[in-house]
This record gives structure tokens, C-alpha cells and sequence, in this order.
């Protein structure tokens, strides 16, 4: 029989090894899953918001490019903010767009100014049920022509 630092091997021993190593690989996986899970759904989680906030920049892009046609038209620019914003789970408040146009910069210098914010639900709420990251996004932009 084989020996084992100068000792005969007993069958029986290393069949406890083999069980022995089976359940530190079950501690060791019963540890680490949970982490592993966080760090996955933490990532996605992280994807699907800079999505939204992406959505937002070019939301506001869209508002800025209709302010630079239509001076002073406050209430096209947050329609066309709310228009580029669509398919954004739960949708753009328009109440949360903030709209400054015809700021004087100069005697025939005007800008316009466009905000919103945007609170976007955690998808998978580690901190707690119904929490929510504000994402916020503003541009100003010279308005050419007269403010109405």
C-alpha cells in the first residue's frame, strides 16, 4: 500500500479529504456569491443610468437646437426636451424642465438657458426600497435674432 510520509495511506482518509475539500469550496462560494451578485447588478444598474443620463444631454441638445430657432419660445423648447426625452421609465416631468430664455448678454447678444432633472429609480435597491439617483443636465445656448 502506498505510503504517505512514511506512513501506510488509509482508503478511508483520503475519502475525508475529498469530502473536506467539497465543503470548503461551499463555504468559499456561499461567501463570495453575494459579493459577485452586488458587483453584476451594481454594473447594471450603473449601464441603465448612464443610458438615462445620456437620454437627458440629449434631450437637453434637442431643446438648445429649437431655443437657437425660436427665441423666447419657452413652451416649444420644453415640448421638444419632453419629445427627445421619450422612452425614459418613469417618463420626464416637463414641471422638472427649467427654461430661461433672452438673457441680455449684450445689447443685441441673447442666450438661453436649459435645465432639468431627473430622478431615476435604482433598479435593484440596495439602500432600500424606492431609492432614486437625481440626474440633472443644463445648457446654454446664444439665441440669434430677437427674443420675443
Amino acid at each position: 500500500m502506498p505510503t504517505r510520509e512514511g506512513q501506510p495511506m488509509n482508503p478511508h482518509a483520503a475519502l475525508r479529504h475529498a469530502t473536506r475539500q467539497r465543503g470548503q469550496s461551499l463555504v468559499e462560494m456561499t461567501v463570495l456569491l453575494p459579493l459577485l451578485l452586488f458587483m453584476i447588478f451594481g454594473m447594471v444598474d450603473f449601464s441603465l443610468a448612464f443610458s438615462a443620463h445620456t437620454k437627458l444631454r440629449n434631450a437637453v441638445a434637442e431643446g438648445a437646437y429649437w431655443a437657437a430657432q425660436n427665441p423666447g419660445d419657452e413652451n416649444g423648447i420644453k415640448a421638444q426636451v419632453v419629445l427627445a426625452a421619450e422612452g425614459l421609465d418613469p417618463p420626464l416631468d416637463p414641471n422638472r424642465i427649467t427654461v430661461t430664455p433672452c438673457i441680455v448678454v449684450n445689447a443685441d447678444e441673447y442666450e438661453a438657458e436649459i435645465a432639468l432633472s431627473y430622478d431615476y429609480p435604482v433598479l435593484f435597491g440596495f439602500f432600500g426600497a424606492g431609492s432614486q439617483i437625481e440626474l440633472s443636465n443644463s445648457t446654454t445656448i446664444p439665441q440669434f435674432g430677437d427674443c420675443r
